[in-house]
């Protein structure tokens, strides 16, 4: 069997090189095809990304953006210095906020709007006319006067004398502010008095029902809600409209005020405009720092040879993953740099090892045997981080799956194009520009290098293997503690346009995003459904809580939005309810009035025209995912105790979906790092037929995952969800590096050469190609770390330090543990891979030596000039 490899191995390097053009024109063709499929790549940023198909959440999601919208895209208009919102709802600014309405809701992608004119519209309308929507012969007959006098009734009814006494106070002191503007021709959206007297309540407090569009006495909102269920770039352009409409009249407004204009669909616009452009950025920054080192480090003939094959080998990866539908997320751009950083080793591989026959004066076809030695290994090295990216396929997140499968397939046709490109293009060279004999293969200070730190004693074999092990179980003792940067404001670039204005907003209205359920009954607007909801949201934002950076306690629920909370608030009074009891519930006929009577725009923001789903909105104070998680389980678990039989409520919308994307990738991060060294094992094991061989090339992967998880904890560090799993990208690496390590430790073994000689011309020969890979590895990797998006730079510097850290041990810890584990009497790493003969030939040590005369002996070889060109057969 290993006869019928080899030969084919001398086949494909001699025919690579002998149809050097043929195998150029046909990689041209290839690359072109594989060009086309780049254009094919689809970028997602939405919440199929994050969430399973069928998964809960994110069939409430679709289910609730199909009732009631999308994403909102919000403006804060900050009042200057002396404005009250009397003054600033002014009717030049309301016919200002009426025509934003019509322009808004006229664009295709945007459903509805609530402005600082509709919003005082409908209080307007409720303090005004009756449930009919006729004017009111008096205020006493109106939806919001009825509401109040029938509360009132209630109570006395039920003896709550103090209540009813509260509630008769607050009406008389009602009438009074109403007896100041006594003529009705008056009360009107053009006085300021009667808007004065429709914003405030009898305490000089915004109106509790006002509160979600009004957050403070010196803030207005406007609140476009985009339609559901958009692709992230018609999501972008109505975001973009929404802005650019908002901000093209700010400077109009009289009295003015700062108007900010922000939203979710803005920072995943932002994120989308990233991949298509800056992550080519980052592939070209690579590109530039592989040159340097490449220029400064690799010395050998045409030494950029091995940048050109990885460029051509990324070309084919990510052109299939357009043929193959695999879509380019957050997660799965970062592919780029890394595949450029991994995939080059095998082509830097490969060219050293060329080099390195074509002047060792070992074999009469050195192009020849550099594919028979190396070829095999690289298909091990490549099944290694194959199986480790397989692991990557258990993620709980579609986005980690699909960059798993990105790497799996990418890294496997790298291996592919490292071979045969090399292979024909050195083929080709060394028959018409044979490498000169005069040059010899220097192992220069990088192999000296090399040799120098995996020379420590062979009896430090035990105390390295129960350090990696205590290292390992180390890690994997406090990975359960380390934190995950669940803030998705802290994911992307912070100094971002973006950033800035959600920030801004966050300081004006304690708030950048909301928390939706819809409700789903009969008929929403029967007693039942409303005193759910009513009940609900008040229960529910006295008990959410959360800790803010300073450890204090503060409302994760700020207000409640919907038509039965917008009756709830024109129902309570202050001081009518004893503190801690939820408020007396509003009437339902009524709370069907004040709908009807709404303007457009909030209809369709709080409840559909068949009266079966309604709208309740949170305005959440928290931005935490982390918060989030708690507050939505807990509000998940209250629906179920809460909701009646015939009433179906459902927490959904962003705020939620980022919760389940938290959730998945919680569930399983820290399987998949051990799935992945699990599957890795496995495979060494049963390709090397050896368990000790396969433990022995685990030992540096088990000191770099376990060192990670370690120097995190010490520093604090919170990991993003893509360093979370990082994981298996680091076994991938790591065991790249031992496996090579090792199988040319054993291909040493069987030119006669004792343990440490085989491990100390192991390290000298392919220092140079190690050190090279690694920093090319670590430059493609770590120019992530220069990402302006945090997610990726914090991704980009820690896979980094582990790449070094993972070289550092193949490099000083694994030689030693080979030596000590193939003394004689052992011979557990050559056992069954070297002859028998080879190995009782070596025990007398000198086999580099004894090769070197044998050659002498046999007379000149490819040192001599006589190298493996493309007509040899």
């Amino acid at each position: 069997m290993k006869e019928r490899m080899d030969a084919a191995w001398r086949w494909l390097a001699v025919n690579m090189g002998k149809r050097a053009g043929v195998v150029s024109a046909v990689g041209l063709v290839i690359t072109i095809i594989m060009g086309f499929g780049l254009t094919k790549l689809d970028f997602a940023t939405d919440q199929d990304a994050y969430l399973n198909e069928g998964e809960q959440v994110l069939v409430d999601s679709v289910e609730y953006q199909n009732l009631f919208g999308g994403q909102a895209m919000l403006a804060a208009l900050r009042l200057e210095e002396g404005t009250t919102l009397e003054e600033f709802v002014s009717p030049e600014n309301q016919q200002i906020f009426e025509d934003v309405e019509e322009t808004l809701i006229a664009k295709e992608g945007l459903s509805a709007v609530a402005t600082p004119y509709n919003t005082l519209v409908l209080s307007d309308t409720l303090i005004q006319n009756n449930p009919d929507g006729e004017v009111a012969a008096d205020i006493t007959g109106s939806i919001a006067g009825m509401s109040l006098l029938g509360a009132s009734a209630e109570a006395t009814e039920e003896g709550n004398t103090e209540e009813a006494e509260v509630r008769n106070a607050d009406s008389a002191a009602t009438l009074t502010r109403l007896g100041e503007i006594p003529d009705p021709a008056d009360r009107t959206l053009d006085n300021v008095e009667w808007r004065r007297f429709l914003l405030y309540d009898n305490s000089g407090e915004v109106r509790e029902s006002l509160r979600p569009f009004f957050p403070n006495s010196q803030t207005a909102q406007i609140v476009t809600r985009l339609d559901g269920n958009m692709s992230i770039e018609l999501e972008g352009e109505a975001a973009t409209f929404v802005t650019d409409t908002i901000d093209g009249v700010a400077g109009d407004l009289e009295p003015t005020a700062e108007v900010t204009v922000v939203g979710s669909p803005t920072l995943l616009k932002d994120i989308n405009d990233y991949l298509r452009g800056g992550i080519l950025k980052l592939g070209g920054i690579a590109v530039v720092a592989m040159i340097l080192i490449l220029l400064l480090l690799f010395d050998v003939r045409w030494r950029l040879l091995p940048l050109g094959v990885i460029l051509i080998g990324v070309t084919w990866a990510f052109g299939l993953a357009g043929y193959l539908g695999i879509p380019l997320s957050l997660v799965t751009i970062s592919g780029l740099p890394v595949m450029l950083g991994i995939g080059i080793d095998y082509a830097i591989q490969m060219h050293s090892r060329i080099e390195e026959e074509v002047l060792l004066d070992r074999e009469d076809h050195p192009i020849q045997e550099a594919a028979v030695n190396l070829g095999p290994a690289l298909l091990v090295v490549t099944l290694d981080a194959i199986f480790a990216f397989v692991a990557l396929r258990f993620a709980k997140v579609p986005m980690i799956r699909d960059f798993g499968l990105l790497l799996a397939i990418g890294i496997a046709v790298i291996c592919v194009v490292s071979i045969i490109a090399p292979l024909a293009a050195l083929g080709i060279r060394e028959y018409k520009s044979p490498t000169s004999s005069d040059k010899n293969y220097a192992e220069g200070w990088l192999g000296r290098f090399v040799v120098k730190i995996g020379s420590l004693p062979a009896k430090l074999a035990i105390p390295f293997a129960i350090g990696s092990l205590l290292i390992f179980v180390g890690g994997l003792s406090v990975e359960s503690s380390l934190e995950i940067q669940s803030d998705p404001i802290d994911w992307v670039n912070q100094d971002s346009e973006t950033i800035k204005k959600i920030d801004t907003i966050k300081e004006q209205t304690k708030s950048s995003s909301e928390l939706g359920i819809y409700v789903s009954s009969e008929d929403v607007f029967n007693e039942e459904t409303v005193d759910f909801v009513h009940n609900f949201a008040y229960r529910q934002r006295a008990e959410r809580t959360f800790l803010n950076d300073n450890g204090e306690e503060q409302p994760a629920l700020l207000t409640a939005s919907s038509i039965v909370t917008t009756m709830s608030g024109i129902v309570n009074v202050p001081g009518a309810t004893p503190e801690g009891e939820i408020p007396r519930a509003p009437d339902p006929e009524l709370v069907e009035a004040a709908w009807n009577v709404a303007p457009e725009s909030l209809q369709k923001f709080t409840a559909t025209p068949d009266a079966k789903n309604l709208n309740l909105i949170f305005r959440v104070g928290y931005t935490s995912l982390t918060d989030g998680e708690e507050v939505v389980k807990a509000v998940r678990e209250d629906v179920t105790k809460e909701s009646p039989d015939s009433v179906k409520a459902v927490p959904s919308g962003l705020a939620v979906v980022g919760v389940g994307l938290l959730e998945n990738i919680e569930s399983n991060r820290i399987l998949l790092t051990y799935l992945a060294i699990g599957f890795v094992g496995l495979f060494l094991a049963v390709r090397l037929k050896s368990l000790v061989r396969s433990i022995l090339s685990l030992v540096p992967v088990l000191i770099a995952t376990g060192l990670a998880s370690l120097v995190a904890f010490a520093l604090g560090l919170q990991l993003s969800p893509m360093t979370a799993v990082g994981g298996p990208l680091i076994v991938a690496i790591c065991t790249e590096f031992t496996s090579l390590m090792l199988l040319r430790f054993v291909e040493e073994r069987k030119r006669h050469m004792a343990p440490q000689e085989a491990a100390d011309t192991a390290a000298a020969r392919t220092g140079r190609a190690f050190i090279v890979s690694a920093l090319t590895g670590v430059a493609g990797v770590a120019v992530i770390a220069t990402s302006p998006l945090p997610l990726l730079r914090d991704f980009g510097a820690i896979v980094a330090m582990n790449v070094i850290v993972a070289l550092a041990a193949a490099l000083v810890i694994l030689p030693p543990m080979l030596v000590w584990a193939d003394a004689e009497g052992r011979e557990w790493v050559s056992r069954k891979l070297v002859d028998e003969a080879d190995l009782a030939a070596s025990r007398g040590g000198g086999g580099r030596e004894r090769v070197k005369e044998s050659v002498a002996a046999d007379g000149p070889k490819a040192g001599d000039g006589a190298v493996d060109t493309p007509t040899q057969e």
